[in-house]
């Protein structure tokens, strides 16, 4: 039978302008519309296949499960369900797995292995099914379900690759709707910590213009949103520091660095300064937009003064120490004196009135008394040798006279001397015109090092090196003893230990002290030539 006139036979569009069209739609749907484009799309392509529904399925991430999503109905067919565990096809489960295309089209072509897949699917009244897997990001999978519920399917080869480009379109779809839905999320969440975080936030342009501030920050300098809008960081920076933050915002726009921490001082609205912690990084760009700059602001003003205070406390302690221990040697030089010039003075007369009383004793004396005025002679010897080195002790005119290797050489040869110790000395290119204090310092140490060690190491034997290094004069003071618990002594005992660090902390000098039980004792002491600031002062 020929068509009327003028009547033309409508061409049924095929499966792939289908899917075509359907990939068109997808790609311009808003975000709302995805999920309303993707059922209509299936609805129109489930009746250019032998299919009764159509269905699309996610896998779950954690365990496998195929979670129903979308699904198109051409007839009545039974409720979809909405999980299929892995465990209901343990046959096929396996192929959607390394993705791989699953074609059942009669139930009895499964075999013996497939065994349970078969009863679940007879189970839901099917006649044939055809799985198409999609991936559609690194962690996102779904399945597309072509399933017949009324007769035996047999897909062309053709139809199924149709399918298949359907399933990627849908997948592909998926993964913008996802990646847009994620970063929505994200920019809500940015947006709420940016409004709510404590620390004070600034987005700026790579040219340094301010774009938008957070209300931590405005609280902070004192300004306004709008007042700080499209300003420039430089405006309320202090240009010592903008000096140097250039630097580093420049590596920062040239690409050799991604962020960058300073201290820096900012001035408020109203004239006063605050001091913050900055953290600048790069924020990424996306879709080809310009790069940002993020700040992050820490208010440590309150810190910065405790940091000044404890600095200025610090710095008048040690200028308190360097005069106090000014004030110890002065007091030093004048007993010494006292010693030396009258005590020793009076000394030396008593000796010499004992000595003419010894003359004059007649030759009949008895030898009681004879041996009587002999031994005051001998005791006040004794006594003058005593006071002599205490003089020297106290106050070495050596130190001043002949240098601090001399002075040294002439104190370990008496301490050994009073002691009954022995004591290895040796000296390597050390100047003779050191300064004052730091050979006064040197010479300290080397007194109170010594006296521990002999009142403590149980040692006879000690070694004593002096020596020059670059820009620095080096002084080792060891024994083989019993040794000791350094920060012990210290908490314990360590007034000698302290008196030692005091000095040569005027000095920026260092004290190292290495020892151990029954390992012996190392003291080592460094003392740069140049004096120090503290020292001056």
């Amino acid at each position: 039978m020929r068509p009327a006139p003028g009547h033309r036979k409508t061409r049924r569009p095929t499966l792939g302008k289908l899917i075509s069209e359907f990939g068109e739609r997808l790609a311009v749907s808003p975000l709302e519309r995805v999920d309303a484009a993707i059922v209509e799309g299936l609805n129109t392509i489930i009746g250019l296949v032998d299919a009764d529904r159509i269905c699309w399925y996610e896998v779950a991430e954690d365990s496998g499960d195929l979670l129903h999503q979308y699904t198109a109905c051409a007839r009545h067919a039974p409720p979809s369900h909405k999980v299929i565990p892995p465990g209901k096809l343990p046959f096929l489960a396996p192929s959607l797995a390394r993705h791989e295309i699953v074609v059942v089209q009669k139930l009895k072509d499964l075999p013996a292995q497939g065994h349970d897949d078969r009863q679940f699917l007879e189970g839901l009244g099917l006649k044939s099914l055809l799985l198409i897997p999609s991936s559609y990001s690194q962690r996102k999978k779904g399945v597309l379900g072509v399933a017949s519920y009324s007769v035996e399917v047999t897909w062309s080869e053709d139809s199924i690759n149709q399918l298949a480009i359907a399933a990627n379109v849908i997948g592909a779809a998926l993964e913008r709707k996802y990646a847009q839905t994620a970063s929505q999320e994200s920019e809500e969440r940015f947006r709420y910590l940016f409004a709510q975080a404590s620390i004070g936030i600034a987005i700026e342009t790579m040219d340094g213009r301010i774009l938008e501030v957070n209300p931590a920050f405005c609280s902070m300098i004192g300004y306004s949103q709008e007042e700080l809008q499209s300003s420039r960081c430089e405006r309320i920076s202090h240009p010592d520091d903008e000096e140097i933050e250039k630097g580093f915002f420049e590596e920062l726009r040239n690409g050799l660095r991604s962020s960058y921490t300073m201290e820096k001082r900012f001035f408020r609205k109203d004239g006063s300064q605050l001091w913050g912690q900055v953290s600048v990084s790069l924020l990424n760009a996306n879709h080809g937009s310009a790069p940002l700059v993020i700040g992050m602001v820490s208010d440590i003003t309150a810190q910065k003064l405790a940091e000044a205070s404890l600095y200025q406390r610090d710095r008048e302690l040690k200028q308190l120490a360097g005069r106090l221990i000014e004030a110890q040697e002065e007091e030093r030089r004048h007993i010494a004196r006292e010693l030396h010039d009258d005590v020793g003075q009076q000394e030396a007369l008593l000796a010499i009135r004992l000595q003419k009383i010894e003359r004059e004793l007649p030759s009949d004396s008895p030898a009681p008394l004879r041996n009587d005025v002999q031994q005051s002679i001998h005791q006040i010897s004794e006594i003058c040798s005593t006071v002599l080195a205490l003089s020297h002790r106290l106050h070495s005119s050596k130190l001043e006279l002949k240098g601090m290797v001399s002075a040294m050489k002439g104190f370990c040869q008496e301490f050994s001397e009073q002691q009954a110790v022995k004591i290895e000395f040796t000296d390597r290119d050390v100047p003779r015109d050191l300064p004052q204090d730091v050979s006064l310092c040197l010479f300290r140490i080397l007194q109170e090092s010594l006296q521990n060690a002999a009142k403590h190491s149980g040692s006879t034997e000690f070694v004593v090196r002096v020596e020059a290094l670059p820009g620095q004069v080096q002084l080792t003071v060891c024994d083989s003893g019993m040794g000791f618990d350094v920060e012990q002594a210290v908490q314990q005992h360590g007034i000698g230990l302290i008196s030692m660090r005091e000095r040569l902390g005027l000095l920026n000098g260092t004290l190292h002290i290495a020892s151990r039980p029954q390992g012996g004792t190392e003291v080592k002491v460094l003392l740069p030539l140049a004096k120090s600031s503290a020292a001056s002062a």
